[in-house]
C-alpha cells in the first residue's frame, strides 16, 4: 500500500457525489428532483417525472462514475484489492450523501451496479441480465435487485472454489474472501440508506 494509492479514496468519493439525477432534472426538465415525495434522488424519480431517455442517461452516468472510480483505483493508482473494494464503497457513500444536495441522495442501486461491473465484470453482467428479465416479468425492482445480488454472490463464491473456472474479474485470482461478501455488503449499505430515508420526516418510500 502506498500513499499514492490512497488518493483513489477521496477521488472516488468526489465521483460518487456527482448528482446525476439532479443534473439531468435541471438540464432536461427544469425540475428539482428533490421535490419527489419519497425522498429519493434517483433514476427512478427521473423516469417518473421526465421519461425513459432521461432515465437511461441517469443510469449510464451513475454506473459510469462508479465503474470509473474502481477502475482508476486499479489501473491508475495501482491500489491493493482491499483499497479497490473500499474505493467502491466510498463511491456509494458519496452518491447516497452528496454534499451538493445537502447530503441527500439516492439508494445507490445503479451505483452499486457500476462498482460491481468494475470489480466482477462477468458475474455482474449475468446478474444484471437475470434481474432485467425478472423486472420485465414481475415489475418488482426490489426483488430484481435482490436476485441480481444473490446471483453475483453465488458466481463469485463458486469461482473461489473452482480452479477450472477462468476468473471473470479484474481483481486477484482466485477472488479474495472479501470479494465474495462484497455484493452483500453493498446491498446492506443500500438497505441502511432506505431506512434512513423512510424514517426521515416528510418522506415516504414507495414500495415495489
Amino acid at each position: 500500500m502506498t500513499f499514492f494509492s490512497l488518493l483513489s479514496i477521496p477521488l472516488a468519493y468526489l465521483l460518487g457525489t456527482i448528482p446525476s439525477a439532479y443534473i439531468i432534472g435541471r438540464l432536461m426538465g427544469k425540475i428539482d428532483i428533490r421535490d419527489e415525495g419519497d425522498g429519493r434522488i434517483s433514476a427512478a424519480a427521473v423516469y417518473r417525472r421526465l421519461g425513459r431517455w432521461q432515465f437511461v442517461l441517469v443510469v449510464v452516468m451513475d454506473i459510469g462514475k462508479a465503474a470509473l472510480a474502481v477502475l482508476l483505483a486499479q489501473f491508475v493508482f495501482q491500489a491493493s484489492t482491499d483499497i479497490v473494494l473500499l474505493t467502491g464503497a466510498v463511491t456509494i457513500v458519496g452518491h447516497q450523501w452528496s454534499p451538493f444536495l445537502r447530503f441527500q441522495g439516492g439508494l445507490g442501486a445503479t451505483t452499486i451496479g457500476g462498482v460491481l461491473v468494475g470489480v466482477a465484470t462477468v458475474p455482474t453482467i449475468i446478474g444484471a441480465a437475470c434481474a432485467a428479465i425478472l423486472m420485465w416479468r414481475t415489475k418488482r425492482s426490489t426483488m430484481s435487485f435482490a436476485a441480481a445480488i444473490l446471483i453475483i454472490f453465488v458466481i463469485i463464491f463458486a469461482m473461489q472454489y473452482s480452479k477450472s473456472t477462468p476468473p471473470p474479474v479484474f481483481l486477484d485470482s482466485p477472488p479474495p474472501p472479501l470479494l465474495i461478501a462484497y455484493p452483500v455488503i453493498l446491498a446492506v449499505m443500500m438497505v441502511l440508506k432506505a431506512l434512513q430515508i423512510k424514517y426521515r420526516p416528510g418522506t415516504q418510500i414507495k414500495e415495489k
